[in-house]
């Protein structure tokens, strides 16, 4: 997902750039109405980016011997589209291009146009699909976020071949390199799809808008696993043993598992010479420096998820006492009778959360 400094032709660089800034303005456009006319969604737009800002930082091995990311824009293109995760993954990739020289900025648009824009495109069609099809939202979540993921790297892979040619060579490179970390991906959203769907329902109410959130609020009726635990805890033992099995086949062939874009740059050409080498030049981060950053960076979106889903979870639990003390003190049958009258003569509306 992340095409190196100068290793595209200006041209294609231009042409990127183009196809990728009306996505960014109308995203940022989006998001700004968004909180400012629902501010009840603040905390959900902050925990769709805290996501690409940690996944995007985890570098997981593969079994094709080499590493690479996630991208974690699953649950932002489900929940806003196109435009507010092109937003939000720009705002990741200037912080890795500047500060981890990972990327690039005269790369931007490209890495932007594939992650934030080409992936999660894909990731909601295949939403949409599944949702019409009668699979369960965290069904849905699981096929989005696998499928935003995978498609991301084919388009990485595309660009890089419009670019130099090879395209069997960049895909596979990229592309399937990335199969068992779309799976990871895909297991970890369907996990906090069926959490949200526990504690926090409504936010699916808007979900699978192409370039925006849906216009109409629709209700959300479905409810999570009762055996949630259950779920996480198979679902993290499904990406332990998948992630072991890779380290131990690749410790029994001599992988070395380097990064997929250092692999890239191999194809290229080992002799070639970027026209651009970046704002911080032939400068290249100490390995203590640049895996502090990431480390640091995964840390900012974990704390953000976490602080997040604690409130979340609050939320629930004072909802629930607030309706369970209403309850014992309406003296029992009468008074549950005279609420649904007064909640059936009330004005209906309707929802809107983006116009």
């Amino acid at each position: 997902m992340h095409i190196m400094e100068g290793y595209l032709d200006p041209i294609w660089c231009a042409v990127w750039f183009i196809l990728a800034i009306p996505f960014i303005v109308l995203g940022a456009r989006a998001i700004v109405k968004l909180m400012r006319e629902h501010p009840e969604q603040k905390m959900t737009v902050a925990l769709s980016g805290a996501f690409i800002f940690l996944l995007s930082s985890l570098k997981l091995p593969s079994a094709t011997g080499s590493s690479s990311h996630p991208t974690g824009t699953g649950l932002s293109a489900v929940l806003y589209g196109v435009s507010a995760t092109s937003f939000l993954a720009l705002i990741v990739l200037i912080f890795q291009a500047i500060l981890l020289a990972h990327g690039g900025i005269t790369t931007l648009g490209a890495n932007v146009f594939s992650m934030g824009i080409f992936g999660p495109f894909c990731g909601i069609l295949i939403w949409n699909v599944m949702r019409k099809a009668g699979a369960s939202i965290p069904v849905s979540m699981l096929g989005a976020a696998i499928i935003a993921d995978l498609l991301t790297y084919v388009c990485t892979s595309i660009q890089m071949g419009l670019n130099w040619g090879g395209y069997a060579e960049f895909l596979t490179t990229f592309a399937v390199t990335q199969i068992p970390l779309a799976i990871i991906e895909g297991i970890l959203f369907y996990m906090f799809a069926q959490y949200l769907l526990n504690n926090k329902p409504e936010v699916f109410e808007t979900a699978g808008g192409i370039i925006f959130p849906r216009k109409e609020a629709v209700e959300v009726t479905e409810t999570g696993s009762k055996k949630s635990k259950g779920i996480y805890i198979a679902g993290f033992a499904v990406i332990a043993v998948v992630v072991i099995a890779i380290l131990a086949y690749g410790a029994s062939v001599g992988f070395e598992f380097g990064g997929a874009d250092d692999a890239a740059g191999g194809i290229v050409g080992d002799d070639y010479v970027p026209w651009w080498s970046g704002i911080w030049g032939d400068y290249e981060l100490p390995g203590e420096t640049e895996s502090m950053l990431f480390a640091l960076q995964a840390a900012i979106g974990a704390l953000i998820i976490g602080f997040f889903v604690g409130r979340y979870t609050k939320s629930k639990a004072e909802k629930q006492m607030t309706e369970g003390g209403s309850n014992g003190g309406n003296g029992g049958s009468e008074g549950k009778t005279q609420q649904a009258a007064a909640v059936a003569d009330a004005p209906k509306t309707e929802k809107y959360y983006y116009r």
